[in-house]
């Protein structure tokens, strides 16, 4: 909901993004990626108001089941009741705010605080205090021990997402144009999607921001990943595969944006490519045959032919193309990231196919893969330069930008920069208060 409007003569509401259609010019002052102002400004604003993600249904799929999870800066508990109800809860003792669950997860009955042995059940209820007397018979009468839930949790096709802010517009209003996105993911298998089990975490030098440009930009593809390239190109016996891309770019709504290409490169679902060996070629057809049979021949085609990289506001990263991953980024301090990855799968993919999709996954996104190592000395690069005098003030977002363009839903080609001027533009709208996401009924 859109709370105020720019000063007149100005589109944007913050000093950090300057927009100058006459020049198609869009640029981004680059105090936005080292000022202490501006990571505080994004913690109140940003990551208290906005859907985050908290997980998949696949990662507690039995009453019990938990994971302990930092989410937009705060420690929580993911689980499901003994109902099988989803779950989320602030990992602290309502006694005196220890940490409650120290694993990352696991399976339980109860949650035991290590302090002083208080004792809460599935659903957060205060189920034992460890102590023969000394409370009034009533003490939790009123519920207030009870492990505080997070104002909000909702889901989507599975994924789990909460919000800080308990006025917060719904989940499917918020995902706009990026909730088909999602569907296309979750409908590449009939059976439903699981995160395979794992995951990447790291931490390095730059504003977290970067690496959000930096997870749907096309652009850089040839050059920073130009071994990749020649590497497809051998496996292929292809003259040029970065030559044979096509494909668009575009805003989503709400921040939401993402690029989607052709490209020959070989998927699990449900494209073959030689190098993936005669046996997978009848499995991956009939994965094919199957989508067309569920989906219709032109969702077959964009689901299983397709590849998208797509970022939901403010800091999840969707990447559905060799394989399917999924990226959350929070900010540690203005100049430093901590970031955690996931692989998804169909949950009854065939053991070869899963085989295919993790090989794929680790030769391009995997922690040594083709892509990832360049990436993040991509946007370390990009701070260095920033926090070490780099002349300049401003950074420029301005390929493919058309002087009529709706900013928050612009589009292009693939490698142009519409999907990251839709992202900007909610960024600026929302640290300066003009856009509170919320529904105006608190």
């Amino acid at each position: 909901m859109l709370d105020k409007p720019a000063a007149p003569g100005r589109e944007m509401y913050s000093d950090y993004v300057a927009v100058d259609r006459k020049a198609l010019r869009f640029r981004v002052d680059r105090a936005a990626y080292s000022s202490q102002e501006v990571f505080q400004r994004e913690r109140d604003t940003i990551f208290a108001r906005c859907w985050l993600y908290l997980g998949h249904a696949s990662e507690v799929p039995k009453a019990g089941d938990f994971m302990a999870r930092n989410v937009g800066g705060r420690d929580l508990i993911f689980t499901r009741d003994r109902d099988g109800k989803a779950r989320a809860m602030f990992n602290a003792c309502t006694h005196r705010g220890s940490t409650l669950c120290r694993e990352a997860s696991g399976s339980t009955k109860v949650f035991t605080c290590p302090y002083h042995g208080w004792v809460f059940g599935l659903d957060g209820k205060l189920r034992d205090t460890a102590a023969k007397g000394g409370y009034a018979p009533n003490f939790n009468a009123d519920g207030l021990y009870d492990l505080v839930p997070v104002p909000r949790l909702e889901s989507f096709r599975d994924f789990f997402f909460i919000n800080f802010n308990p006025d917060a517009i719904p989940l499917v209003d918020y995902l706009a144009g990026a909730g088909d996105y999602l569907a296309m993911i979750a409908d590449q298998s009939a059976a439903g999607l699981e995160v395979i089990a794992g995951s990447q975490s790291f931490s390095c030098y730059g504003n977290w921001k970067l690496l959000i440009e930096n997870s749907y930009d096309a652009y850089h593809g040839p050059s920073l990943h130009a071994s990749y390239f020649e590497f497809l190109d051998n496996r292929m016996a292809a003259s040029n595969s970065a030559a044979t891309q096509s494909g668009f770019a575009r805003g989503l709504g709400n921040g939401h944006g993402a690029f989607e290409i052709q490209l020959q490169s070989g998927r699990a679902v449900a494209q073959w490519i030689p190098p993936f060996g005669e046996e997978a070629k009848g499995r991956i057809e009939r994965v094919n045959d199957e989508l067309i049979a569920r989906l219709g021949a032109e969702r077959a085609e964009r689901v299983g032919q397709r590849q998208r990289n797509m970022i939901i506001f403010p800091n999840l990263v969707v990447n559905d193309n060799l394989a399917v991953s999924i990226r959350s980024v929070y900010p540690q301090s203005p100049t430093r990231m901590d970031v955690r990855v996931w692989a998804v799968g169909p949950a009854d993919e065939d053991p070869l196919l899963r085989k295919i999709r993790l090989d794929n996954y680790l030769t391009f996104i995997g922690p040594a893969g083709f892509a990832t190592p360049d990436d993040i000395e991509a946007f370390e690069l990009c701070q260095r330069g920033n926090d070490h005098g780099a002349p300049g003030r401003w950074s420029d977002l301005s390929k493919g930008m058309s002087e009529d363009e709706n900013l928050l839903f612009a589009q292009g080609d693939f490698l142009d920069e519409a999907q990251m001027r839709s992202w900007w533009t909610q960024w600026d709208r929302i640290i300066a208060g003009a856009d509170s996401l919320s529904t105006g009924r608190g």
